[in-house]
């Protein structure tokens, strides 16, 4: 079972920004010099010369702008789940804590695939959500096949009682994707390159690392092959839609 931090650990960082952002900068004291230590741990007093700000034209200072403008932009946006099909959503982890988000879309079922981001609503009674999470890290040498079972399970449950599920990992990039591509191939008989296709279609930044994509093009060779979702080994280093699927 993961563990998470306790609620005041988040009233506590909120507590350090709303410091941050009421300090004066200009009560700090200038220095002319600062102590170093050197890697054998010898001190030294060296220079210190402030960091100026660096010049810009108009030009330039309206395009910062403008880029900030677009990365706020998206960032609220990234903070809304992405329908990819009826009832399935992928989603970051500012989705996963985004309850007015999530309540807006009827999601009743989340999956954490992310250990690093807590359950926010598993223990508060506002939140009505069934929780499942998998201890799975974005590395290419994950054991991805290892989570299918439980997270198509997950998901299909979810449906079956006519609910939604989010699934989320940190950025919503790869560990959510490729749980949503491993549960299309098995739930509407996709392959890999549909599968995936219908996935970024509603989340474009869908990307599951490169062992991901090993792993999930083995997954749909063998339930296209037998019909039965079973774990397998690694497809040759030839497979056709692997390589496919690298060039997307």
């Amino acid at each position: 079972m993961a563990c998470h931090p306790p609620p005041s650990t988040f009233k506590k960082q909120a507590a350090v920004l709303r410091q941050l952002k009421v300090f004066n900068r200009g009560v700090l004291n200038h220095v002319q010099a600062i102590r170093a230590t050197n890697a054998v741990g010898c001190t030294s007093m060296e220079p210190w010369e402030p960091l100026e700000a660096p010049q810009r034209s108009e030009e330039e200072e309206a395009a910062l702008r403008a880029a900030l403008s677009a990365l706020r932009l998206r960032s609220k946006q990234d903070s809304l789940p992405c329908r990819i099909t009826p009832g399935v959503f992928i989603g970051g982890a500012a989705a996963a804590r985004n309850l007015k988000g999530l309540r807006k879309r009827g999601i009743t079922h989340i999956l954490n695939a992310a250990p690093a981001v807590p359950c926010h609503f598993k223990d508060n009674p506002e939140g009505c959500f069934t929780y499942l999470a998998l201890p799975l890290f974005d590395d290419p040498e994950a054991d991805l096949l290892a989570h299918l079972e439980a997270s198509n399970a997950f998901i299909a449950g979810a449906l079956q009682r006519g609910g939604a599920v989010l699934v989320h990992c940190y950025a919503g990039q790869s560990r959510s994707a490729a749980l949503v591509i491993a549960h299309l191939i098995t739930s509407q008989g996709l392959c890999l390159m549909d599968a995936w296709a219908l996935t970024r279609r509603g989340r474009p930044c869908a990307q599951p690392n490169s062992g991901f994509l090993r792993q999930l093009s083995a997954y749909a060779k063998l339930h296209a092959d037998s019909g039965e979702a079973t774990p397998g080994s690694s497809p040759p280093s030839d497979c056709e839609e692997y390589q496919l699927v690298l060039t997307q």
